[in-house]
């Protein structure tokens, strides 16, 4: 018997080979899987997913891709072609930015100090962001005086945390933090760190005064 090349007849064994079909999601369970997929016009319960973080993001609607062998199917992902506005569901990135300022007074007016801007992903449209700040100040004037600072995200205040700072020359520090989630963020997010003292005249500046904020952000894309 001669060698052959041709190994075709292997993979006709048993039944057809390996087949591509799209379908359409009509139920989607993040928190299990469970699901039930269009396809070709028949409904198919509970098929198999690739492990990936896309499987908690399908929901009703979504096109996937599926591999048949047999009688069996599993979904390998989602179809987006390019430029449509669901490219890069499920995907993520991250940012973080530090700041810092100092020589500076400390007004009775809650005022910024420390100021990051986090650019958005233009696919993203959901964020998770945590800030958290630390004030040093000096107490300038002659009595015991509070100092307050207060962390924000995009115009959202945490706590305001605050500390007593005895008479001059003492200097005082005191920490403030904030999380939230920002729905539809757009271009950027800007986080500040506020602060502010309860006596009748500002603190005076200080080159020793100092105020630092660190910002970090999740982005996802929900559609």
């Amino acid at each position: 018997m001669g060698v052959t090349d041709d190994m075709a007849p292997l993979y006709r064994r048993g039944g057809p080979g390996v087949r591509f079909r799209q379908g359409v999601v009509l139920a989607w369970d993040p928190a299990t899987g469970a699901n039930t997929i269009d396809l070709g016009g028949s409904s198919v319960t509970d098929v198999p997913i690739l492990n990936t973080g896309e499987a908690i993001a399908l929901r009703a609607g979504h096109v996937v891709g599926l591999l048949g062998q047999g009688k069996s199917w599993f979904i390998i992902g989602r179809v987006t072609p390019p430029n449509d506005p669901s490219f890069a569901g499920a995907s993520l990135a991250f940012a973080s930015q530090t700041a810092s300022e100092t020589n500076f007074t400390v007004p009775t007016a809650l005022t910024a100090r420390s100021t990051v801007v986090l650019d958005v992903p233009a696919w993203a449209d959901e964020a998770a962001v945590m800030a958290t700040g630390i004030l040093s100040a000096q107490n300038t004037t002659g009595g015991a005086l509070i100092a307050v600072a207060q962390a924000f995200i995009a115009g959202d205040g945490g706590p305001a945390n605050q500390v007593t700072a005895p008479a001059t020359p003492a200097v005082c520090s005191v920490a403030t933090a904030h999380s939230r989630v920002v729905v539809s963020p757009g271009a950027t997010i800007t986080c500040e760190m506020r602060i502010r003292q309860t006596g009748g005249a500002g603190w005076a500046v200080q080159p020793g005064n100092i105020a630092s904020l660190s910002a970090l952000a999740i982005f996802r894309s929900t559609t």
